[in-house]
């Protein structure tokens, strides 16, 4: 029981994570600070999916999940909770390599906007 509901709140924390990295370059218009964090976390999710890095936040769910008595889910964090496909591992690095571009380019044109209102 206790595993299992450890490995919810990893699944949480990760989406949070990945929420963070996706939207954190607006929270910066508000709250400045956060800047160095969130490029951070960009740099981190940037690596991890184009270079297939994976996230230690996965393996420890995954080990959670199996000792509260569940058989994880096979693929990646991404792909199992975001993408819900089925996908040959080369087209899971391509669409992987894909958001990774994604972000870069969202988060430097929120940030281009940013850095034109100072």
């Amino acid at each position: 029981m206790m595993n299992r509901m450890l490995a919810r709140l990893i699944v949480a924390l990760h989406a949070g994570y990945a929420i963070f990295v996706v939207v954190g370059s607006l929270l910066v218009f508000r709250w400045p600070a956060i800047i160095w964090v969130h490029l951070a976390a960009v740099a981190w999710a940037f690596l991890t999916l184009v270079f297939d890095m994976g996230c230690p936040l996965t393996p420890w769910e995954k080990t959670l999940w199996r000792r509260g008595g569940v058989e994880p889910y096979p693929e990646g964090f991404v792909h199992h909770h975001f993408l819900r496909n089925e996908l040959t591992d080369e087209q899971s690095h391509r669409v992987h390599v894909a958001l990774g571009a994604l972000v870069l380019i969202l988060n430097a044109g929120v940030y281009s906007l940013y850095f034109l209102r100072r």
